[in-house]
């Protein structure tokens, strides 16, 4: 009887860790993943909307939303492709939209990019970053809090560094609002 049992509890063990292995390849369709993994370990491809836990290496969206919790590597949109990221980004992300909710390290290029926590560069059309952006190149930029933005409108409630611009605003400046250079530091 243990024996079996013992058997039994073997069996269950290898089948969870081949239920959670990664996988190299993977091809996201809306509501199906094949392989069904939430683990990718190389390349994956979305068509229309793709939904997984991780990937590490390249996510290719095309036409497509590639919504992922965290990711690590080069994530390309094709055809209008953008990426979501919940939790947390490391790489590089070239999308029409970049949506990243957690923690970024990396740069994104985008038309728009939404992002929270940014260690590195947004540069697209439009950045908006809910919290801190080390740095913003677009024709407007909005960050909460912010090191050095570059652009036509750039706005911070909190500057620590530099901008350049048409129409500079940082809430925590001398003067708040200035046209071409607005700077701060906080020593």
């Amino acid at each position: 009887m243990t024996l079996s049992r013992l058997l039994l509890a073997c069996s269950a063990l290898t089948l969870c860790g081949v239920a959670q292995a990664s996988t190299p390849v993977q091809v996201s369709l809306p509501g199906v993943n094949l392989p069904a993994s939430h683990q990718v370990e190389g390349a994956r491809a979305s068509l229309l909307y793709g939904r997984t836990g991780q990937v590490k290496g390249i996510d290719l969206p095309i036409f497509a939303l590639s919504d992922v919790d965290q990711f690590s590597g080069l994530q390309l949109g094709i055809f209008l492709g953008a990426g979501r990221v919940r939790h947390q980004f490391g790489g590089v992300a070239i999308n029409a939209i970049n949506w990243h909710e957690g923690q970024d390290t990396g740069v994104n290029l985008g038309l728009v990019n939404l992002t929270n926590n940014v260690q590195g560069l947004n540069w697209g059309a439009v950045n908006i970053a809910k919290g801190n952006a080390l740095a913003n190149v677009g024709f407007v930029n909005y960050a909460e809090r912010t090191t050095f933005q570059i652009g036509f409108i750039n706005a911070t409630k909190h500057l620590d560094g530099l901008q350049i611009g048409l129409a500079n605003y940082a809430a925590n400046g001398i003067f708040p609002i200035l046209p071409l250079v607005n700077f701060q530091k906080s020593f």
